[in-house]
């Protein structure tokens, strides 16, 4: 459940990030949409770390590094 949800959260990261391209190569001038969709993606991208943090100290994520 949690991988999902992090999954979900990346893909909202990625989709926000490209709205937020779309919005500016449109209205370069700007009317506050490229910020609004890029606050959006700071806030999607502090939620992913904070999930990750805690999918890590509670156990049901690990690495699977070899070192």
């Amino acid at each position: 459940m949690l991988r999902i949800l992090i999954l979900v959260l990346f893909i909202a990261i990625v989709v926000a990030l490209f709205s937020s391209l779309w919005s500016l190569l449109r209205y370069p001038a700007g009317d506050g949409r490229t910020a609004n969709r890029l606050l959006w993606r700071v806030i999607l991208s502090a939620l992913l770390i904070l999930l990750l943090i805690y999918g890590f100290n509670t156990g049901q994520l690990h690495s699977h590094a070899p070192w």
